[in-house]
């Protein structure tokens, strides 16, 4: 594993806290469909995007589009986040604070999204 700077521990331990926060909005996506506590979803790793993907079925049509693209989104980068961490143990690799925060940027991004695009649904009538 590289020496890593405290600048660089800092920019990890914001990644995590960010992706943490973009799998429990998934993990509440999901569970509101159900009418399901969101807990154990996000208790078990990977499960919250697999059931926020079963939900795009309920999304609206004006808003089918774009979940599924956050979703998307979300898994690219998700996986991006957790390569960023094991890079670290590769000699080969250089991973530094910036381009950690740069993915970060991209988590919250999408959580601010899909947040937003959920808050929107729960507004609109039902028709």
């Amino acid at each position: 594993m590289q020496r890593l700077t405290e600048e660089t521990v800092l920019a990890v331990g914001r990644l995590t806290l960010a992706a943490a926060e973009l799998e429990y909005v998934l993990a509440r996506v999901a569970a509101d469909q159900a009418g399901d506590d969101p807990a154990p979803l996000f208790a078990a790793p990977g499960a919250s995007l697999l059931a926020a993907r079963g939900s795009v079925r309920f999304a609206s049509a004006d808003h089918h589009n774009e979940f599924s693209r956050l979703l998307d989104s979300a898994e690219l980068y998700l996986t991006q986040s957790q390569r960023a961490v094991r890079a670290m143990w590769s000699e080969r690799s250089r991973v530094d604070a910036v381009t950690i925060d740069e993915i970060t940027g991209l988590l919250l991004r999408c959580r601010d999204r899909l947040q937003a695009l959920v808050d929107e649904a729960v507004r609109m009538p039902i028709a």
